[in-house]
């Protein structure tokens, strides 16, 4: 079978992996030893039933007695699957927040791309979005007291400005910077601006947001967004270079943790 790559489980991969890997031909007996090292329990059984299927989808192909090698068709699947792993190590790498410096890249990078959303949400905006906006606001105002409560609230109303934006590469971007694996960042940035006495600004600066999208002007949406975001980053720079930056890592550790 050619042309795309099709569906595979781990097993699937881990073996064209290492097909793709190997100087010649590989058998069931070697490529079962090298799964086993790597962590996977398999039979030699069981991989000659997978290099079946590897055959069937038209990624390998049988050398003589030799084992199997790859066809052209797998070869290039191979190869892409790589290219994959390695952004995904990549990108875990790059979002393993541990140092304030780090913390501060995020909001930088968020920034940048929430600032691109806020301008074209407010450009294709509809009535209703306007109005599900609007709800967001009103049920973060009403639960200020509840920290948790509020910092989700507090994300949704960013993904909801993203989703209304409409892009599928800006969509993508920013769920980077807000993923949920990012939510002990937020607990962190609580810490810092509770510190600060400035936890609820947040509310009156997605109010200007919002209201910039509700008039469709694009630039004082951007404006509105990149306010709210410099004055994060201000505040994390200040705390930065005070004497508490010597706890950051105890705080990330508990707000992991908690």
């Amino acid at each position: 079978m050619n042309g795309a790559a099709p569906d595979l489980d781990l097993e699937e991969e881990r073996l064209l992996g290492i097909v793709w890997r190997a100087d010649g031909p590989v058998g069931a007996r070697l490529a079962g030893r090298q799964l086993r090292e790597s962590g996977l329990e398999i039979s030699e059984a069981t991989v000659s039933r997978i290099f079946k299927r590897l055959d069937d989808f038209g990624l390998t192909m049988p050398s003589g007695r030799k084992g199997r090698t790859l066809t052209e068709h797998g070869r290039r699947c191979a190869e892409a699957m790589s290219a994959r792993q390695r952004h995904e190590e990549e990108f875990a790498r790059a979002f393993d927040i541990r140092t304030v410096e780090q913390l501060l890249d995020l909001l930088h990078g968020r920034r940048g791309v929430e600032r691109e959303i806020a301008g074209r949400a407010a450009s294709r905006a509809t009535d209703d979005d306007v109005a599900g906006l609007e709800e967001i606001l009103r049920r973060h105002e009403s639960i200020l007291g509840d920290d948790e409560r509020a910092r989700q609230i507090g994300m949704e109303f960013h993904r909801a400005i993203a989703r209304i934006a409409g892009s599928d590469l800006l969509g993508a971007l920013a769920g980077a910077v807000l993923n949920e694996s990012l939510v002990p960042l937020e607990k962190v940035l609580d810490v810092i601006t509770g510190g600060h006495g400035t936890v609820s600004q947040s509310v009156p600066e997605h109010a200007e947001i919002v209201s910039a999208i509700r008039r469709r002007e694009p630039a004082a949406a951007e404006e509105a967004m990149a306010r709210h975001l410099t004055r994060l980053i201000d505040e994390v720079t200040d705390f930065s270079r005070s004497d508490q930056v010597r706890i950051f890592d105890r705080l990330l550790m508990f707000t992991r943790q908690s």
